[in-house]
Formats: C-alpha cells, sequence, structure tokens
C-alpha cells in the first residue's frame, strides 16, 4: 500500500471520527449544516443583487440610447437641469454659475474661475439639448474677495476628489487603519 493511500485513509478515518462524535459530531454536524445554509443564502442574495444591478444598468443604456436616436427637441427647463448637473461635476462652484436656455442656445453667467472655463464650456456643450454655448462669465484667476467663490468645495480633477468619488466611506476607513497599523510597525521596527 502506497503512502498517499495511507494519508488519504488516516483523512477519511480522522474525518468520520470527528463528525460521528457520539458527544461532540451532533453540535459538530449541525455548525456545518448552518455555515453551508448561510454561504448559499449569500451567494443566492449576491446573485440576485448582481441580477439588479445588471438589468438597472441594461435599462438605463437602452433609456439613453432611446433618447439619442429621438429627434425631439428637450424643454428649456430640462435643459438647464442638464447643465446644471453637469456643472456639479466640472465647477468647483457651480452654484455661482447662472444657467439660462433659449431653445438650446445656453447662456453662462457668474463668477468662476479662470482655469475652469474652458472644460465648463466643453461639458456644457456636449450635453443633450444643447446646441451652442454663449459664455458672459467672469473669469477670476484665484477666488480672493469673491464672495461667490468663497466656501470649502471639491476641485473638480484633485486627487481627493476623485478619491471620494470612487471609493465608499468604509474603504477609506480600512486603507486608513492599514496604513496606520503600516506606519505604526516602520515605527517600532525601527526603535529596535
Amino acid at each position: 500500500m502506497s503512502t498517499a493511500s495511507s494519508l488519504i485513509g488516516a483523512g477519511v478515518g480522522a474525518s468520520l471520527m470527528f463528525m460521528l462524535d457520539p458527544s461532540r459530531g451532533a453540535r459538530r454536524r449541525a455548525l456545518i449544516r448552518d455555515k453551508v445554509v448561510r454561504v448559499a443564502h449569500k451567494t443566492r442574495e449576491a446573485a440576485g443583487a448582481t441580477q439588479r444591478d445588471l438589468s438597472n444598468r441594461l435599462s438605463g443604456l437602452g433609456t439613453r440610447t432611446r433618447a439619442q436616436l429621438a429627434d425631439e427637441a428637450a424643454d428649456d427647463r430640462v435643459v438647464c437641469e442638464r447643465v446644471r448637473a453637469e456643472l456639479g461635476r466640472v465647477a468647483s462652484h457651480p452654484r455661482a454659475i447662472l444657467v439660462e436656455s433659449n431653445g438650446g442656445v445656453i447662456t453662462l453667467a457668474g463668477d468662476v474661475l479662470a482655469a475652469e472655463v474652458s472644460a465648463i464650456c466643453s461639458r456644457v456643450n456636449g450635453v443633450r439639448g444643447v446646441r451652442e454655448v454663449h459664455n458672459h462669465m467672469t473669469l477670476h484667476a484665484n477666488p480672493a474677495g469673491i464672495s461667490a467663490l468663497q466656501g470649502k468645495s471639491r476641485r473638480p480633477g484633485s486627487w481627493r476628489t476623485r478619491l471620494m468619488e470612487r471609493w465608499s466611506s468604509s474603504a477609506m476607513l480600512l486603507t486608513g487603519i492599514g496604513t496606520a497599523a503600516v506606519v505604526f510597525a516602520a515605527l517600532a521596527n525601527g526603535r529596535d
């Protein structure tokens, strides 16, 4: 008899003894059954969540495609809201920018940082329903002394904004804890 066969036989025997033990075997079998049931439930929940997510994404894609192919003109109020939503993604102070629409011709006015103007105009021009953009914004090199440009804002393009958009709060917390642990371990090793 080979060594591998002996080891397999010993493993099977030990497993059977572990599971069929008269005093603790029933508890061990119940724990294993409960774990298998829990994994099955979690797998079913994950599959359901994935199915809903995929269904919602496909539905949104279909809606966007139908809207792109439709020839009907959007209401000025709707176009203004689309532009305001896009401004929130590219401008550091989107509330300082006034938006007006007249037949798909957008007029932008208000205070804005000079470094953001080209990105703002480019993105607004790409909004569905916008035919033309008129730029009447007042440009400022920095926000000093301009009340509309005061206060904290998430500046587009900064690493902090990208981090906040892409990471969940729990992922950021775990990363912070892990970083702190690495720093403390390095400090502890440096003292030895």
